[in-house]
């Protein structure tokens, strides 16, 4: 239940502080930091690939979990804390565009987490349980725990979002 909760606060804790934006300010960002449409658009594309993973994996039962020891312990400290580590290194894969498309974006980003919404409400604890994706620092983590992962990385995301709001208030 606590999974369903978080991925519901996901989409207002990143989509409700930009209701009010458009145009150009979807773009201007400080010092070469990512804009909001990227920031955006790198949380749809993270949501995007690990949400086809699963999706693909569904019906597998021959699954086990891959992840060191100090990738086991990461995961633990992390999501059971509500704690992610100092961002290191974002992968490659879920780099956004110079210039991503507010609306493209949003709407992927919805897409996204109603995917991630509809695996919770309709596979079964099992079925959740037993599938698997890869995070680069946590090893594999099933179904619930990448729930937790995306509410606790959009909530990470979403405190830059009022950053970059703060900054563009600034320079206005």
């Amino acid at each position: 239940m606590k999974v369903r909760r978080q991925l519901a606060a996901i989409e207002p804790m990143i989509l409700g502080p930009l209701e009010s934006i458009d145009g150009d300010v979807w773009h201007r960002t400080p010092n070469g930091r990512w804009s909001l449409a990227q920031i955006v658009s790198h949380l749809a594309i993270s949501l995007d690939i690990v949400g086809v993973v699963l999706e693909k994996r569904a019906e597998r039962t021959d699954m086990h979990r891959r992840a060191t020891p100090k990738q086991k312990l990461l995961r633990h400290l992390a999501l059971g804390m509500g704690k992610l580590p100092s961002a290191g290194r974002v992968p490659r894969t879920t780099y956004p565009e110079e210039h991503p498309d507010p609306e493209l974006v949003t709407a992927q980003f919805r897409v996204g987490v109603e995917r991630f919404r509809g695996m919770e409400k309709s596979w079964p604890s099992e079925q959740k349980e037993r599938i698997f994706a890869a995070h680069p620092i946590f090893g594999d983590l099933n179904t619930p725990e990448w729930g937790r992962f995306f509410y606790l990385h959009c909530r990470y995301w979403g405190h830059k979002i009022r950053v970059r709001q703060r900054w563009l208030r600034q320079v206005s």
